[in-house]
């Protein structure tokens, strides 16, 4: 199963378990909007970030998947990469994220980025699967050491598939990029690779009359 098209929908069935206990605690920010905060391109990410105190969001970098969960109140970022930490992306994380929040009117000064133990993944393609249970464990505060072999791997698969089509909402008139509903003002624009759609505006006006790749598909 190709976890792409799910990558940015899937984490949202959890804040909603959280949030009926503990309203608005937990946000989440689709893949292609956290992938573009990656690349310090925030365009039109409508959330407040002091409204919640956990907000996650997964990133594509070269189509490799890594988990990136802002705390704002606690001024702190972490960062769930299934294949280790470098110092790199830990550095991109730390500014890509306190860039963002500072543009959101938040206290920067002090911003930190660390991560948590966690095993690794043992081959080419399950990053997604882990970025998605780190995100999960993280929200339910549970433990994110957990199995990774092949088996476990496949079992997670499993699992993530029955979520979505358990819990999963319509997302056919939602912006892929901003995560809002259509509005009939808005200007619209499609994929030509994935088809899905996106506010003109969001994904900042590119030519309508050329073929269009949206974030994840470039």
């Amino acid at each position: 199963m190709k976890l792409a098209p799910f990558i940015g929908t899937s984490p949202r069935t959890i804040p909603r378990k959280i949030n009926q206990r503990n309203d608005g605690q937990a946000a989440v920010i689709d893949s292609y909007a956290m992938t573009a905060i990656w690349k310090h391109k925030f365009g039109r990410i409508r959330v407040d970030p002091m409204a919640h105190t956990v907000i996650v969001g997964i990133v594509n970098e070269n189509h490799h998947w890594m988990l990136v969960v802002m705390c704002p109140h606690e001024k702190k970022t972490l960062f769930l990469d299934p294949l280790g930490e470098g110092k790199g992306k830990t550095k991109v994380c730390l500014q890509s994220t306190r860039a963002f929040m500072w543009m959101k009117g938040c206290k920067v000064s002090g911003w930190t980025c660390s991560t948590l133990p966690h095993n690794r993944q043992q081959d080419s393609t399950s990053c997604g699967v882990l970025a998605l249970k780190f995100a999960e464990n993280i929200l339910l505060g549970e433990a994110i050491e957990f199995e990774t072999s092949q088996k476990a791997v496949h079992e997670l698969r499993l699992d993530i598939a029955t979520s979505l089509l358990r819990e999963s909402d319509d997302l056919s008139r939602l912006c892929f990029y901003c995560g809002m509903e259509e509005q009939d003002e808005e200007h619209w624009i499609c994929c030509d690779i994935c088809q899905r759609w996106y506010h003109h505006q969001c994904v900042q006006r590119p030519p309508v009359d050329k073929p269009y790749l949206c974030p994840g598909c470039t």
